[in-house]
């Protein structure tokens, strides 16, 4: 019988997001990230046929099967089966792992993103920010590639509790596309990342990260 294996490709990296020593020699690893590294290669929109040979052996005797995968539709997974045994799979969480190549299925229209952080003592006060906004040339395809992968384009709304702390975190990412205006408010992000395993709150700093290093690179030139 066939397997179907769903696949977190961060659980086999060590604390510095390299591939962890112990599972160097591990062959399903290997033929795990040679599906990832091999879809993100180029950005097909469907599944292909990979030049990746199906690793099971049914019957003690090999799969004469080649993989198929391609990007699940609607999102950032990667899915994959061999036509001949069955055998199958669904891949999350591989972005800006070794195996990532870099390729994406088509990213969204985004044309500005405004990046507002800061303390604040009234969380009804909002004017002494710190406020970035990129637009045009400054919105990298770094930044535009951390919104996608981490699906934010729907996620608008406040998280967090504004009661606790005093001065609060406040993190506001206005977000203007194609379909309309994304607004995402983050109060005490860096406390919420300690006390939960919220994985949005992950999400949002990623991309918060994203933004930090454009802005820092483009202040040191």
């Amino acid at each position: 019988m066939a397997n179907t294996w769903i696949t977190d490709m961060t659980h086999f990296l060590d604390a510095e997001g390299r591939i962890a020593a112990q599972l160097l020699s591990r062959r399903l690893i290997h033929h795990l990230g040679s599906i990832v590294a091999a879809v993100t290669s180029e950005s097909a929109e469907t599944s292909r046929e990979l030049e990746i040979k199906c690793r099971r052996k049914p019957g003690r005797k090999p799969c004469p099967g080649t993989i198929h995968a391609g990007f699940e539709p609607g999102t950032s997974n990667i899915i994959w089966h061999c036509p001949v045994c069955g055998d199958r799979g669904l891949i999350q969480r591989w972005q800006s792992t070794p195996w990532d190549k870099g390729a994406r299925p088509e990213l969204p229209k985004i044309q500005r993103v405004t990046y507002r952080r800061g303390m604040l003592s009234d969380p009804e006060d909002l004017s002494g920010l710190e406020s970035t906004v990129l637009e045009g040339p400054a919105l990298s395809r770094e930044i535009i590639v951390a919104i996608h992968d981490n699906e934010l384009l729907g996620a608008s709304g406040n998280y967090g509790d504004p009661l606790v702390g005093d001065p609060l975190q406040y993190d506001e990412l206005i977000i203007e596309h194609t379909g309309g205006t994304t607004r995402i408010a983050l109060f005490n992000r860096a406390i919420m990342l300690f006390t939960t395993d919220d994985e949005f709150y992950k999400q949002v700093h990623r991309v918060c990260c994203a933004i930090d290093k454009v802005v820092d690179a483009t202040q040191n030139l």
